[in-house]
């Protein structure tokens, strides 16, 4: 997707639709995430699911994979970060992704945004509120 502005409800559309391409058949829990960025002054949206694995250590978050997915198109930063699960409740990024997060988006205002599937839970925050006092250089 690229367009001058990037559109909050086809957004949440497009993650929704996202979740059922999740692979989790072992906690059941499915997220999509969206990263903004720019390339060459073309704003974009790369897209990414959580990819569980037998050994949970081997999992990928769909914000890491939404984030590589972003990389291998050219970005080099992100501008915002959009999550959707199918839990109940909104689902903020797990500490491993923060710090990605953290290496590719450079704003500490930069906007993360975590929402339910049916769009009723909603936690936004920036990257400063989500992890404070960050490793970065």
């Amino acid at each position: 997707m690229s367009s001058t502005k990037i559109h909050t409800e086809s957004l949440k559309t497009e993650l929704s639709e996202m979740l059922g391409k999740a692979y989790s058949p072992y906690s059941g829990v499915k997220v999509a995430a969206a990263v903004e960025y720019e390339v060459n002054g073309e704003k974009k949206v790369a897209y990414g699911v959580n990819v569980e694995n037998v050994s949970y250590g081997l999992t990928v978050c769909a914000e890491r994979s939404a984030i590589s997915a972003a990389i291998a198109q050219g970005m080099t930063s992100i501008s915002a970060l959009h999550v959707m699960s199918n839990q109940e409740q909104a689902i903020s990024p797990c500490g491993a992704c923060r710090q990605v997060v953290t290496e590719f988006m450079g704003q500490v205002d930069g906007p993360v945004m975590c929402v339910n599937q049916a769009g009723t839970e909603v936690w936004e925050s920036t990257l400063g509120q989500l992890l404070p006092n960050r490793f970065d250089l």
